[in-house]
């Protein structure tokens, strides 16, 4: 489990660390943790996969698209891609502070 920066699981402070303008802490955490995990010898780039779903979903395009030499194969349910659109999806302006 990758607990990057964006996620609840250590608080407020946590969460706030990879809103907005600072959301690319949270996709660089989570390529740290995947370059990490190669460079001490724990898997392979081959042998990694990855899998999210919606803003999860996000995050595996993300890396797919910026850094796909790190995975094998990656997953990505229900991502939320069109980055520049999004608020006029019927959800879309509730999502505008993440």
């Amino acid at each position: 489990m990758a607990n990057i920066r964006g996620g609840g699981e250590y608080g407020p402070e946590w969460h706030r660390a990879a809103l907005r303008e600072n959301r690319l802490r949270a996709y660089e955490d989570f390529a740290a943790i995947a370059t990490d995990l190669v460079a001490r010898g724990i898997t392979t780039p081959a042998r990694l996969g990855i899998e999210g779903g919606s803003n999860g979903g996000l995050l595996m395009g993300v890396m797919l698209t910026r850094y796909p030499s790190l995975f094998g194969a990656v997953v990505a349910h229900v991502p939320l891609m069109d980055m520049r659109r999004y608020h006029r999806l019927l959800a879309g302006a509730s999502w505008i502070a993440e």
